[in-house]
Parts: C-alpha cells; sequence; structure tokens
C-alpha cells in the first residue's frame, strides 16, 4: 500500500485530498494543529498533532521513506498584523517540510502554492508567465512564491517535487473562505460585491490533480488549476439565488472597496481582530486574476467543473453542519 504524508490534512483542501486519497488506497497519515478529526479517525487516518512552525515537531511525524509529500498547510490571511506569523507559516515551515522530506527518504513532494505566486498579471497566467509576486505589496502573494523558491533550491537537493497553483477553490469543507459570502448574503449583511473576477476550481477536482501530479507529474513543473472565470458579481448572484436570498445587481467601484479597506485596517489596529475586509482583500477583488489549466488538463488529466456545481457542493455541506439553513423556502440544493 502506498504511503502519504499530509500536512494541513484537517483543513478545507486538505480533507478533500485525505478522502481522495484514501479511495487511491493509499495509507495516510495528517499532520495538523487542528485537534483530531473525528471523521478522519474513522477512517482509519493515522492523526499528529503539530505546528508547522515547528521543525523538529514535523521532521518526527512524518514516517521514514514515505511515498509521498503532500505540503497543502499554509497561511492565507490577508491583514498586515497576521504577516509575520503567515511568513514563518508559508515560508519557514515550507523550507522546513522539504528538508525533512529529503532526510527521511520521501519518495516525492507535491507542493500545493496558489495562483497568487504568479502575482497580479494583465494577462491570462500560464505556467510560462514570469512572477511579479515578490514586488507584490500583499504578503501571502509574497510567501506563495517565496514559499515554491524553498521547493525549487530543494531539488538540488535531490528532493523529487510538483508544484500545483489552484485558484480559487470552492467545495466541501470550506468553512472560512468562499463560504463566507454565504453566511453575509444569508443575513443580509454583505456590504457589496467587488468589481473583479478569477479563475474558479472545484475541491474535488484538485484534489483529485494532487495524487495525479504524484503518479505522473513533471518534476520541477508547475501546473495551474482553474477551469471556470466568472466575475465575483456572477458568483454572488449564483449564491444568492441558492439562498433564495437578494444580492445587488452590480459591483462597488475599485476605489470605494479599497477605501472601505483601508477604514476596516484602522478599525483592527484597535479590535486586533482580522476584519472581513482589508486592503489586501480589496486589491485581490477589485483585480482580474485569471489562468489557464491547458497543461494540467492535458498532462494530469484535471477536469474543470461548472460553478454551478461547486457552489452547490459548498452549500450542500455547510447545510449538513448547520453552517447554513437547509430548506429555506422547502428547496435543497440541486442534485
Amino acid at each position: 500500500m502506498k504511503t502519504a504524508f499530509v500536512t494541513g490534512g484537517a483543513g478545507f483542501l486538505g480533507r478533500n485530498l485525505v478522502e481522495e486519497l484514501l479511495s487511491s488506497d493509499f495509507e495516510v497519515v495528517v499532520f495538523d494543529r487542528a485537534r483530531p478529526d473525528a471523521m478522519l479517525a474513522e477512517r482509519g487516518v493515522s492523526f499528529v498533532q503539530g505546528d508547522l512552525t515547528d521543525a523538529s515537531a514535523c521532521e518526527r511525524a512524518m514516517p521514514e521513506g514515505i511515498d509521498a509529500v503532500f505540503h497543502v498547510a499554509g497561511n492565507t490571511t490577508h491583514w498586515k498584523l497576521g504577516d509575520a506569523l503567515q511568513t514563518k507559516v508559508n515560508v519557514d515551515g515550507t523550507r522546513a517540510v522539504a528538508a525533512a522530506a529529503i532526510r527521511r527518504g520521501a519518495g516525492r513532494f507535491i507542493l500545493t502554492s496558489s495562483i497568487a505566486a504568479f502575482g497580479f498579471q494583465s494577462e491570462r497566467v500560464t505556467e510560462d508567465t514570469i512572477s511579479s509576486a515578490l514586488q507584490s505589496s500583499i504578503n501571502y502573494f509574497r510567501t506563495k512564491r517565496r514559499a515554491e523558491l524553498e521547493v525549487l533550491k530543494a531539488l538540488e537537493r535531490g528532493l523529487d517535487a510538483v508544484i500545483l497553483n489552484p485558484a480559487n477553490i470552492i467545495g466541501r469543507y470550506d468553512a472560512s473562505g468562499w463560504s463566507r459570502f454565504f453566511r453575509l448574503i444569508e443575513e443580509g449583511s454583505l456590504p457589496g460585491v467587488p468589481s473583479g473576477s478569477g479563475s474558479f476550481c472545484h475541491a474535488r477536482e484538485v484534489a483529485r490533480a494532487h495524487v495525479a501530479a504524484f503518479e505522473r507529474g513533471r518534476t520541477g513543473h508547475h501546473y495551474l488549476l482553474g477551469g471556470v472565470d466568472a466575475t465575483f458579481l456572477e458568483v454572488v448572484q449564483r449564491i444568492g439565488a441558492l439562498l433564495d436570498r437578494p444580492v445587488p445587481k452590480r459591483p462597488i467601484p475599485a476605489f470605494v472597496s479599497k477605501a472601505a479597506g483601508q477604514l476596516s485596517l484602522w478599525g483592527s489596529y484597535l479590535t486586533r481582530r482580522e476584519p472581513d475586509l482589508t486592503p489586501e482583500k480589496a486589491a485581490l477583488l477589485s483585480a482580474d486574476l485569471l489562468c489557464s489549466s491547458d497543461k494540467a488538463e492535458e498532462e494530469l488529466a484535471y477536469r474543470p467543473v461548472a460553478l454551478q456545481v461547486m457552489l452547490e457542493d459548498c452549500y450542500r455541506w455547510l447545510c449538513e453542519e448547520g453552517l447554513a439553513k437547509s430548506g429555506l423556502d422547502g428547496r435543497r440544493p440541486a442534485q
């Protein structure tokens, strides 16, 4: 039986990945700072609680001669007060996991990066696009690119690594990403819709691409995972239709979003809590960041999924978990 070590396996994408690994007959060890998940234990997954910022704990948790290391864990904050911790997790943590994989004799290393590692671009991103992320004002962009560079440096020390760059992920187990729009719309507290657009990918298919990258991805190569392009207004309108709730008919101008983000940032200096909108989030949600999935579709058999299907899967899970009201008007999410 193949063996896999998954950082962040109790999180959004991590849980989707663990399910795919189990269905592909992997024996799985999860390393996560979260508490052990009952679902994971019931399915025979070994769980080691620990923090990426503790390099020795990560190495101790990783079995010798593991077939695959999937480094999914990361810090996704877009808030200046969280930058220092984010750098420690995303950059130092990636360096530590890669070093542990080399010392433990891991067979292959799959890094979950992001389209953000390419920075803002005026044209559709491909794997040949030159990254501008290190010059970005957004620390998340910078740290995702720096994490990639750590892995690319580790190639020189014998690491067999593949890098995946998902765009905006939607699907089951999302409690704090795009699912936030469901909560805001359901509560009637959505202040407006940002003016940008992006590429979207389904969590299940991103997980499957990780398994495919282990099996046949090319060492040292990037694979972008997008597939469906949509404005954020379209996403919000589709969520509104699922919830049968009114939503704005037009987006708010970028300068308004950015001004609101700056005001929220100043307020967060007092509350010490990350606000729903920050200058970084406003910049990201006001931009058009699109990517091509052609390489992943050709080499990894990656399959884009319709936006409606992604949103329905996310909504169905939110209802199951009591995080959204099910049967608001007697309906259930479409099957």
